[in-house]
């Protein structure tokens, strides 16, 4: 499968831009149980974070593994920014309106399935899955060639 470069270049700017959230969401999270739980829940956090972190620093240095563990990170990320952080943000708005209760619950089900649908929708219609997919080919291609 052929890609052009600028195809590579978008892909390339949303990985690394999934790969700043991913370190911020980290650093939130190790925040937040530093606030919650004091010193006794940050070793387990930092430890893990420490494991991505370091993933994160050979994929920059270019390993084939790290790189395929990165992916697998960031589809994680992904889906938390496409699919449920615009769920949580609407429903919680409109639970703040009470009009969640209006007929009788089944809105639960209904706006999270609309909500998802649209942003698949979205998301492959803007061609955003096909610019990832041209750069885990361009960088597999690189990497397979130079070993």
């Amino acid at each position: 499968m052929l890609f052009n470069s600028e195809q590579v270049n978008r892909g390339r700017k949303i990985v690394n831009t999934g790969i700043i959230i991913l370190i911020f969401l980290l650093l939130a999270d190790i925040a937040i149980s530093l606030v919650s739980n004091g010193i006794k829940g940050l070793t387990g956090k930092t430890f893990i974070g420490g494991i991505i972190l370091f993933n994160i620093f050979l994929y920059h240095k270019g390993n084939r593994i790290a790189f395929k563990i990165t992916m697998f990170l960031l589809s994680g990320v992904y889906i938390f920014i496409f699919g449920l952080l615009p769920v949580y943000l609407v429903l919680g708005l409109l639970r703040m309106l009470n009009i969640l209760d209006a007929y009788g619950g089944a809105l639960y089900l209904v706006v999270p399935a609309i909500i998802i649908t649209a942003v698949s929708i979205l998301v492959f219609k803007t061609e955003f899955y096909n610019d990832v997919l041209a750069f885990k080919n361009y960088y597999d291609k690189i990497y397979k060639t130079r070993i």
